[in-house]
């Protein structure tokens, strides 16, 4: 069974593929550039056969916080130019896509002077509250039951200039502080982020208590209205406190430090996003792609060095009757043998449903995977919008509450591998993992809050004897994962 000889040594695979790290990224750059070029697509200006008719005036009426040197940049047309229908369609999805606002109408109206336009605006939501409750079934190896609670206030448009900043609290058997910040230039394309975050949590697993401290820099860039590449800086400080000296898991032996207490770490991660989803919460079509290539080699002390490759891609389809399937994949790859503190272990949503949290990837050290989820909900009950004026104390301009209840079917699927390019070369020892059930979720879309309940049945093997068996975990959170 794996030991600490199997980092002592710094085992490497011998063949080592790393070119297809740089075929799949630089494909994902292209991609991002083909699709901001496609979108820069200059509104046209004729108006077909007869006078033409140009703006004389524009109005916007309703913005409360938002500058009105942020809206211009969202505005492609102005006072003087030609009046372009497209030009008003292509300004009125800028401005839905911020989702700084709950409701956008431009309205025309034809004066002796020119035409006058009217844009109207009504702001969502700035200040998100979420809570979430959390519970494991492991505890050191052991079947135990423990909880944890965490609460996360969010304020976007901060300063009416886009900024977004959020504080998150976690307390009971997992307790934590995190802060974020992101600033927008709005006079180019460039952004910035900042981020810190501080934990203390028992490991499921292994017999070890943990104190994470990491903080998260990042510098980037907007390509077009849907596309964006970033580099971010990552040091992470953790200590880890023994509270056994071993653990059985699947009838195996772990010794599980096999590395010192302290471990100092410093990532670098390059990555790639194309967000073409109607709307970041409860997207209703589109698709969006993640490519991310990060390594450790900026700083490591005690650990291996590798490098690794991850996408993830999600595509939302609305069906017949306001119906919605979704398909998510998740690939990971590195290029080499990254010991056995960084191995990979799945389970629990957000991953793979139907398994507890860390359930796959003990049977070795798991160096890449593949995660496939499908998912198809259908609204089941909509329920009309009441007045509740207490809601405005917190949420600002929302007075009404409505909600949605969804029936979903749920098949999640995961595979893992030893080899680092197992995906490529379907070589060496895998695990795989597969979940089907069903989940209710009730979504409030004025506040931008979900609940989602799931039971997931996982497919597990029968260690005595061949064959395998079918175990239900149940799971709960807020806001779907994808």
């Amino acid at each position: 069974m794996l030991n600490a000889k199997h980092d002592q040594k710094h085992l490497r695979y011998k063949d080592n593929y790393a070119y297809p790290f740089y075929f799949i990224f630089a494909f994902c750059i292209i991609f991002s550039a083909l699709a901001a070029k496609a979108d820069d697509i200059s509104p046209q200006t004729s108006n077909g056969p007869g006078a033409v008719v140009y703006i004389s005036n524009i109005e916007i009426y309703g913005e409360l916080v938002t500058r009105p040197e942020v809206l211009k940049r969202f505005i492609v047309f102005e006072a003087g130019d030609p009046l372009d229908t497209s030009a008003i369609r292509i300004t009125r999805g800028n401005l839905i896509r911020t989702q700084l606002f709950q409701k956008v109408d431009i309205l025309t109206h034809m004066r002796e002077d020119g035409a006058h336009i009217f844009i109207i605006l009504k702001e969502a939501v700035r200040l998100s509250l979420n809570y979430s409750g959390q519970y494991g079934t492991h505890k050191y190896g052991n079947d135990k039951l423990w909880w944890s609670v965490h609460l996360n206030a969010g304020l976007s448009n901060f300063r009416g200039q886009l900024e977004e900043l959020s504080f998150g609290v976690s307390f009971w058997e997992y307790r934590g502080l995190s802060a974020y910040w992101h600033k927008p230039f709005l006079s180019t394309p460039y952004f910035i982020r900042a981020g810190a975050a501080i934990s203390a949590y028992p490991d499921e697993r292994l017999p070890l208590d943990y104190r994470d401290i990491s903080a998260r820099m990042t510098a980037g860039r907007y390509i077009g209205r849907y596309s964006q590449i970033s580099l971010s800086a990552i040091p992470v400080h953790r200590n880890r406190t023994l509270k056994e000296k071993f653990v059985i898991i699947d009838d195996t032996l772990v010794i599980p430090l096999v590395i010192g207490r302290d471990i100092y770490e410093a990532f670098g991660v390059l990555g790639v996003v194309n967000d073409l989803r109607s709307s970041r919460f409860d997207p209703q079509s589109g698709w969006f792609l993640r490519t991310e290539i990060s390594t450790n080699r900026l700083y490591y002390d005690q650990t291996l060095p590798f490098w690794q490759l991850r996408n993830e891609f999600r595509y939302y389809q609305p069906l017949f009757f306001d119906d919605m399937a979704v398909l998510r994949i998740s690939a990971t790859l590195r290029d080499g043998d990254a010991g056995t503190y960084h191995r990979l272990l799945y389970g629990d949503a957000g991953q793979i449903r139907g398994y507890n949290s860390k359930a796959l990837g003990w049977r070795f050290v798991a160096n890449s995977s593949v995660l496939a989820s499908v998912k198809y909900h259908k609204p089941v009950w909509r329920a009309q919008a009441a007045r509740m004026p207490l809601v405005n104390t917190v949420y600002s301009g929302v007075n009404e509450l409505s909600y949605r209840i969804d029936a979903a079917l749920i098949a999640d699927y995961a595979r893992l591998y030893n080899n680092p390019q197992g995906i490529l070369h379907l070589k060496g020892p895998w695990q795989s993992g597969t979940g089907l059930g069903g989940g209710i979720r009730v979504v409030i879309p004025e506040i931008k809050i979900s609940g989602c309940a799931d039971l997931v049945y996982g497919r597990r093997d029968v260690k005595k004897g061949s064959g395998h068996e079918w175990k239900p975990v149940l799971h709960g959170y807020l806001d779907m994962f994808y």
